[in-house]
């Protein structure tokens, strides 16, 4: 939404200055300026754009602050950033690699140059919850700690036993 609204603002004010440059380029007295009662001292317009300037920083910071984690994996040449994103995506193919996992969902953050996070594991019809998360929790953990080079954190898998009407909803 902040996006949005921050496109259609600088879209407006672009198209706002665009109409004064046209119509003074043409020599004419036009200023679309007065008919939004935006008075024609300077003082004023200062003003005003100090305050568009300022509202278009808040509406940057809040689309930019949603930005993708990432974690400096070193190497003995340098080093990758690795999103952690494709932390989750691997914590959630090794969850799959269960045979009583149907689909795996990972949620990862990182925090102090660890990961952290759940896993939430669909399991087929009739099989244990509880064996479940005691058999995939150790595997996730151990190929995360192989990649990264230190342990998570923490890391929950919350499992969930579908029914057979469920199925179908969850097979890849």
């Amino acid at each position: 939404m902040a996006t949005f609204v921050l496109l259609v603002a600088a879209g407006v004010v672009a198209l706002l200055f665009a109409m004064r440059l046209t119509a003074a380029a043409f020599s004419c007295d036009f200023s679309p300026f007065s008919y939004l009662g935006i008075t024609a001292d300077h003082a004023a317009r200062a003003w005003l754009l100090a305050g568009v300037v300022i509202v278009l920083a808040v509406l940057l910071w809040l689309v930019l602050r949603h930005g993708e984690e990432m974690l400096w994996l070193r190497g003995d040449a340098g080093g990758v950033l690795v999103p952690a994103a494709a932390l989750a995506r691997l914590a959630e193919e090794t969850a799959c690699r269960h045979p009583d996992v149907i689909r795996a969902e990972a949620a990862l953050r990182i925090r102090e140059g660890a990961p952290s996070g759940r896993v939430r594991v669909y399991g087929r019809p009739l099989a244990d919850p509880a064996r479940l998360a005691a058999e995939v929790e150790p595997a996730v953990r151990e190929r995360l700690a192989r990649v990264v080079g230190v342990a998570p954190a923490s890391l929950v898998v919350r499992p969930r036993v579908l029914t057979v009407p469920q199925l179908k909803r969850h097979l890849p």
